[in-house]
């Protein structure tokens, strides 16, 4: 079946049907097939910034529902793009793509992967891509991408066969990061470990309110990881310490993310969470400076 002939109709399952092929092996056909469609439409070749625009980083880290109906349409009918957009997700998507990433290493879908991965082999896609009309700008850049697409997919079948040996690793930063709470070190080394940990949200600026709110809700569960664990590496006193110091700092994570959510403007909510961030981190190193 044609897949470029049989798109749903409506804008949302649109959006649902990106949000679930573009980390397909079968996206390439499906790039094929949208290209010999839109070839004759095709005039200037827009970047993948010329379409998303601001939303980048909300796709990045929630898929494809925050898309308007323009985008999507842009999308469509270069679908060139769609192959760079997969590289971006792999490489830089958030939690909604990683758990999709990690879905892919179901038996089923390794087992796909691997077919898939013997067709290219026995019949490489510039063969198919050939057969296809398709605008120059198209075939310069889609023939680049096979490479890196065929890399990724067979990426993700190794890891899927080492998974299936190996328990999968748990995702996460700052303080859900693994064993950023687990270190055997004395308490001073450990406290500040912990305020290496909680800096790495500058990692990663923010440059939607989308993307901030994702962050400061996955710094708050970071709280909540901390606030929770056995600190075996403190003292009574320090545990007790750190409990309601990060109590305290998960109220306020908890009020940025409501004044973000009743409208507060992106500049001052980002430069908020920086200062909360800063504040803690110097908490965390003064008390380190003060444990034997």
């Amino acid at each position: 079946m044609l897949t470029a002939f049989n798109l749903p109709e409506e804008t949302d399952e649109l959006r649902a049907w990106l949000d679930g092929i573009l980390l397909q092996p079968e996206l390439m056909s499906v790039v094929s097939q949208l290209a010999a469609v839109y070839a004759a439409e095709n005039e200037a070749q827009p970047s993948l910034d010329d379409v998303l625009q601001n939303q980048r980083e909300s796709v990045l880290e929630q898929g494809c529902q925050v898309l308007s109906p323009l985008q999507i349409q842009q999308l469509l009918t270069h679908p060139e793009l769609l192959l760079e957009l997969q590289e971006q997700l792999f490489l830089e998507g958030g939690a909604f793509w990683q758990e999709r990433i990690a879905a892919l290493t179901d038996e089923t879908e390794v087992s796909r992967g691997q077919d898939w991965l013997k067709q290219q082999i026995a019949e490489p896609p510039a063969t198919e891509m050939q057969n296809v009309t398709t605008a120059p700008a198209f075939q310069t850049v889609s023939y680049r991408k096979i490479g890196i697409i065929g890399f990724v997919s067979a990426a993700l079948v190794l890891v899927a066969l080492f998974l299936n040996q190996e328990p999968a690793a748990p995702q996460g930063w700052g303080w859900n990061r693994p064993g950023a709470l687990t270190a055997d070190v004395p308490a001073a080394e450990y406290l500040n470990q912990l305020a290496d940990s909680a800096e790495e949200w500058f990692n990663k600026p923010t440059e939607t309110k989308a993307a901030l709110e994702t962050r400061l809700k996955q710094f708050r569960a970071g709280c909540e990881t901390l606030i929770k664990a056995p600190h075996p590496q403190l003292s009574q006193d320090d545990r007790t310490w750190l409990v309601e110091r990060c109590q305290a700092w998960a109220g306020k994570l908890d009020e940025q993310i409501a004044a973000l959510n009743e409208g507060a403007d992106l500049q001052s909510a980002d430069e908020a969470a920086d200062a909360l961030i800063r504040k803690l981190v110097k908490a965390l190193r003064t008390r380190a400076n003060t444990v034997g």
